[in-house]
């Protein structure tokens, strides 16, 4: 009987995950128009979508400051803003994460959160060169691109 009632908990607890919606919002398609966004950037400037139509290329990265992953990317996505602005690419970056939704695990790599004051606070630091925005309070332009991780680009 013991064996039975562990059989059936591993089975529904297998199928939980598969009757949430852990996908989340579809991520952009290639090719599809770019959903128009303004977003504060740590600079003190609003930042919106249209500002950046001079550019040939926008390159949207979403990055944030407790990911690991991100972390090590950060000079990367430096490089990159470097090496193709002389070429009409535009580089910027977008926290997505409310810092309320951040759980404390998720912080075990990282010296810093993921409040818009915090995000200052690693771009002065790392000395980023590329405008970074925040999407953290109602996550509605990470939404409307559906980034899966970080960092992601679009």
């Amino acid at each position: 009987m013991v064996r039975r009632l562990v059989c059936v908990v591993f089975f529904v607890v297998l199928a939980i995950p598969a009757l949430c919606d852990e996908a989340g919002p579809p991520t952009l398609a290639v090719g599809a128009a770019a959903p128009d966004f303004c977003l504060p950037g740590i600079d003190g400037q609003t930042h919106c979508l249209k500002d950046y139509a001079a550019s040939k290329i926008l390159v949207i990265a979403f990055i944030c400051n407790h990911c690991p992953t991100a972390q090590l990317y950060e000079r990367r996505i430096q490089q990159l803003a470097d090496d193709y602005r002389d070429r009409g690419v535009t580089l910027l970056a977008i926290e997505p994460n409310n810092p309320n939704a951040v759980r404390l695990d998720e912080m075990g790599y990282t010296d810093v959160g993921d409040s818009f004051e915090d995000m200052k606070v690693r771009a002065a630091y790392r000395q980023f060169n590329f405008p970074f925005l925040y999407d953290g309070e109602k996550e509605e332009v990470s939404r409307a691109y559906g980034p899966v991780a970080t960092p992601h680009a679009c």
